[in-house]
């Protein structure tokens, strides 16, 4: 008789085992980047995207960021005066709470405030986001126009009120895409990304900075 797999036993010593690994290297990382540069930021975000935060990576190659559990940074740096791994950094650890992530360079301060303050990117919205403006498609704009009528029935599925003239997509009634304060639909996120509509923005922006073992706030 075959054993059911109910009755078999998983052994969690290596899982933890690997989380425990994972945890000290990262505290040991972020340490080595406290003794290769100067300045440290705690970074905030919104809109995260995986794709574009690559991007701003590469631009700063020769800096470090951090980001994962915030409490594990926080053991990296120290929450109290006896076991803060640099003199006032325990100020910076205690603002490692929500959307954050750390970033390590040498770079001079008025260089990150630049960016940091410049930087948007928009993106289309994902579904489940909460719309932070009403979009409604006007017929007077034609908005089809130039889309092909092999789309005709995307479009309809998507919940649009449209007809095939002249061989083009025409819209015979206004449609709202998405109304503010409401999350968006699985639907209503293809629509936007098919009509290239971004609605959201990917922002980053500086909390607060230690550097050579002085805290400020920056936020």
């Amino acid at each position: 008789m075959p054993k059911s797999r109910r009755d078999k036993k998983v052994s969690l010593t290596k899982t933890t085992s690997k989380g425990r690994e994972q945890k000290a290297g990262t505290i040991a990382k972020l340490r080595e980047a406290l003794d290769s540069f100067s300045s440290l930021y705690v970074f905030s975000f919104e809109h995260m995207r995986s794709a574009k935060f690559k991007d701003v990576r590469i631009e700063w190659r020769d800096s470090r960021f951090f980001m994962g559990k915030n409490k594990v940074m926080q053991k990296a740096l120290g929450m109290h005066p006896e076991d803060e791994f640099r003199d006032n950094l325990r100020f910076l650890s205690k603002r490692l709470s929500g959307q954050v992530g750390l970033l390590a360079t040498n770079r001079s301060r008025k260089d990150v405030l630049a960016y940091f303050r410049d930087f948007k990117v928009q993106d289309f919205a994902k579904s489940g986001a909460v719309a932070d403006k009403d979009l409604t498609l006007q017929v007077a704009d034609d908005p089809l126009h130039y889309f092909p009528a092999s789309m005709f029935q995307l479009f309809r599925k998507l919940g649009l009120n449209l007809e095939i003239k002249d061989g083009k997509l025409v819209l015979l009634e206004a449609f709202v895409v998405c109304t503010k304060g409401k999350p968006i639909t699985p639907e209503q996120a293809k629509l936007m990304t098919h009509l290239d509509l971004p609605l959201v923005d990917f922002q980053l922006g500086l909390v607060c900075c230690w550097s050579d073992g002085e805290f400020e706030e920056l936020k």
